[in-house]
């Protein structure tokens, strides 16, 4: 076939060619700036997760870069899991799958949102310290499904006790 005798073709595999490259960058940036590709240096993995996880969630990266919709967030006693969704197959393209040790995370725990949502903030990895917010009903299902892998656990139980 002559792609000449087809005028604009040949314009039109260009313009796509530099979307697929624009979106492709746009990813790559977006990755770094969140902070997910330093995560997923150390803690990247290809392994399906075991443990408790819930598709369709949000997460905010860093304070500013939400996830919204798009995660597929785990929990088990060893650790945390974050994914993009497999429908979201060209998110996936920069954002590797995360596992992460429960011992390499901090939480803070409180409300947000004008006090309308629970709300738990992660600070991931020794190095790295990127921040991680999850809020509403996921909060009390990654915590129940820690069970004592959640950082806060033995503070919790010793509060329980008192009263």
């Amino acid at each position: 076939m002559n792609l000449q005798a087809l005028p604009g073709v040949g314009l039109v595999a260009v313009f796509v060619a530099a979307g697929v490259l624009y979106l492709l960058a746009l990813l790559w940036i977006i990755s770094r700036m969140s902070g997910w590709a330093l995560l997923g240096r150390r803690f990247g993995t290809t392994e399906e997760f075991r443990g408790e996880a819930w598709s369709w969630q949000s997460a905010r990266f860093r304070g500013w870069c939400s996830y919204n919709n798009c995660l597929k967030v785990g929990a088990s006693p060893e650790g945390l899991s974050f994914a993009v969704m497999p429908v979201m197959f060209p998110l996936r393209a920069c954002h590797p799958a995360l596992r992460i040790p429960w011992r390499e995370i901090e939480v803070e725990t409180g409300k947000a949102f004008f006090g309308i949502y629970d709300m738990a903030r992660f600070r991931i990895g020794t190095e790295e310290r990127v921040t991680v917010a999850i809020y509403g009903k996921l909060v009390k299902r990654v915590r129940e499904a820690a069970g004592v892998g959640w950082p806060l656990y033995n503070i919790e139980q010793m509060e329980a006790r008192r009263w």
